[in-house]
């Protein structure tokens, strides 16, 4: 097991809590990207998280248990997203009913601290960040919306305190590399959960979403089974077929957006090429369309000219089109067009969302 990676996921879900602390965790799907956009492939994603957390009671990725427990010593570290004095504001206000209650009936209800931090000029996100973290690490205990302290120890010193002290027993903050190359992808990763961009960033991933949109939903099994094939096919050793299946793509996301953008009445794809059913459309009429109509083209010219280079790569499926272009034989298709293959279908279909995001579905 690759310990990298597994640290690099348990910083990820720990992140989740400071950036949307009322549902902490990540999804299965949310956790792959991660990896994958930190550089890591699929499949050591997926060994590796089952080492990286738990499931939650909102079936998200948590972390474990034991590292949880670590959180209450508070070390001082770097970078560091706990704000203390909303750590110390929780604390303070159940040692309150501690003092006034007793220990064994000290409570409050979580929505009263979170408004009384607010009055008093700390952030929802950071006291709410603040009750989720201690939690978790066992600090705290949280039943029905009402805390309580885990053990009836009476007042307890205040996290500040603890953190202090920590520094002065440890003066170098622990670096937490991990944590820093983390937080920016979490953060974008739960932002897209509802500020109306695509969930997923991979683009044949985020077009799926689109299909609905588009009127064309009973295709999204067919567009993700394809991606699904296309990323499991090796340039190296099937290279015609990664061609065609990125061909089959491109073909297929242009397809779907010719409706779309007629209905619209743009110059793109005003060609009578278009009139009849879409059995009758040809790829190369798609792509060369998709570049025409001014300023509401999809394509511009570089993205037209590699769109082209694969429709001329996929032809060699057609054996009367290789009779007509290699009367002397078809050459060899070499891994690496195999890889520009699959580049250009996510860089065709990038373009295309792009496209939709201006002149996006009703």
């Amino acid at each position: 097991m690759n310990q990298d990676i597994v640290n690099l996921l348990k910083a990820a879900v720990e992140c989740s809590i400071f950036i949307e602390p009322a549902d902490p965790g990540l999804t299965y799907q949310e956790i792959l990207e991660v990896g994958q956009r930190a550089g890591y492939q699929s499949g050591e994603v997926g060994d590796a998280a089952l080492q990286a957390g738990e499931r939650s009671s909102s079936n998200k990725f948590i972390t474990d248990a034991m590292t949880r427990q670590t959180w209450a010593i508070y070390f001082k570290e770097e970078p560091d997203y706990r704000n203390f004095a909303a750590f110390d504001f929780v604390v303070s206000q159940l040692n309150d009913r501690v003092r006034a209650d007793g220990m064994r009936n000290a409570q409050i209800d979580r929505k009263i601290v979170v408004e009384r931090a607010i009055a008093g000029g700390l952030s929802r996100n950071d006291i709410e960040a603040a009750i989720t973290y201690q939690v978790l690490a066992g600090q705290l205990t949280e039943k029905d919306g009402v805390l309580r302290f885990a053990h009836n120890t009476g007042v307890r010193p205040l996290p500040s305190e603890t953190h202090e002290q920590m520094g002065q027993a440890h003066r170098a903050p622990m670096r937490r590399d991990t944590r820093a190359r983390a937080y920016p992808i979490v953060k974008d990763i739960i932002e897209r959960r509802s500020d109306g961009r695509p969930q997923q960033v991979e683009p044949l991933d985020a077009f799926a979403e689109q299909l609905d949109k588009l009127q064309y939903g009973a295709f999204r099994l067919w567009w993700k089974q394809t991606v699904g094939e296309l990323r499991r096919s090796d340039p190296n050793s099937s290279p015609v077929s990664v061609c065609v299946l990125a061909a089959a793509l491109v073909e297929g996301a242009l397809t779907f957006v010719v409706r779309h953008a007629r209905n619209l009445n743009l110059g793109v794809f005003r060609s009578k090429d278009f009139d009849g059913a879409p059995r009758t459309w040809k790829i190369d009429d798609l792509v060369s369309s998709a570049a025409s109509g001014s300023e509401t083209a999809i394509f511009d010219v570089p993205t037209k000219n590699q769109a082209e280079i694969l429709v001329k790569t996929r032809q060699r499926i057609h054996a009367g089109r290789m009779l007509a272009e290699f009367p002397s034989g078809v050459p060899d298709l070499r891994p690496e067009e195999a890889r520009h293959a699959k580049n250009t279908a996510e860089l065709v279909v990038r373009r295309i969302l792009d496209w939709l995001e201006k002149y996006p579905p009703t």
